[in-house]
């Protein structure tokens, strides 16, 4: 049986077997990327990492090394021009709070893509460019309308545009989306407490550090809000609180 047969047929581990006599015999690029995906397949992601390395996949290779060695990734990424090695630089610079780079790296890369348009759209937020950032949010939006990711940083973008009614229906389903995301309820109780109502800013304020334990800008937040309702002893509370954060 070849290998393409014990693939189909989900016969890993013999495949595996075949693939590493195949790479002794023949060290070729197309059997290290063969064999690395297998590796993946597996859950043996260091061999595969390694494999694919040595069949010269450094996208498939970095995939992998983003989220435990990001430096490590840019590096082996450094000389790529590939669409994809560059939208695995752009996310790891925008991850490090590289946001001029990030920008550079996809400035000249076909942008009908919501992961890429992601990266672009975070990144013209974060440099105060909040007109190109709310174009490309929503484009990604388009493209792929269940990221909360995007709702949220089009949230952002609008309330530093002045459109806070929009914001708000951005925020609400950012968390429809995502129940646990603890930045969107802290900003959705930013924008009620704006509109007077205090306990209702409150009870969004404690949901995110329910989901946030050591969120500081919200027991800060809920802290100033308690002393806006007289509730001195509570808002002593939570400023000490803050100030054991970092």
């Amino acid at each position: 049986m070849d290998i393409s047969n014990l693939l189909q047929s989900g016969n890993l581990n013999l495949a595996l077997l075949k693939l590493r006599e195949m790479v002794e015999q023949n060290p070729s690029k197309e059997n290290y990327q063969l064999l690395g995906r297998v590796l993946l397949e597996l859950g043996r992601d260091e061999e595969a990492i390694d494999a694919f390395i040595k069949g010269e996949d450094y996208v498939s290779a970095s995939r992998l090394l983003a989220l435990k060695d990001p430096d490590t990734t840019l590096d082996l990424l450094r000389d790529k021009q590939s669409k994809e090695a560059k939208i695995i630089r752009a996310m790891l610079l925008l991850r490090k709070e590289r946001y001029d780079e990030a920008l550079r790296e996809i400035e000249n890369v076909e942008d009908k893509d919501a992961l890429l348009l992601k990266v672009k759209g975070i990144s013209e937020y974060f440099t105060g460019r909040f007109y190109e950032a709310l174009r490309d949010l929503s484009r990604a939006i388009s493209y792929y309308p269940l990221d909360a990711d995007l709702f949220y940083f089009r949230a952002l973008t609008r309330i530093s545009l002045g459109d806070e009614q929009n914001a708000e229906k951005d925020l609400d389903i950012a968390i429809n989306l995502n129940p646990y995301y603890a930045e969107a309820y802290l900003n959705k109780g930013i924008l009620t407490e704006k509109k007077g109502d205090i306990q209702g800013a409150i009870k969004l304020y404690t949901k995110s550090i329910d989901l946030k334990p050591n969120y500081k800008e919200a027991y800060i937040r809920r802290s100033k809000a308690y002393h806006q309702l007289g509730r001195e002893e509570e808002a002593k509370s939570d400023l000490a609180k803050s100030e054991k954060l970092d």
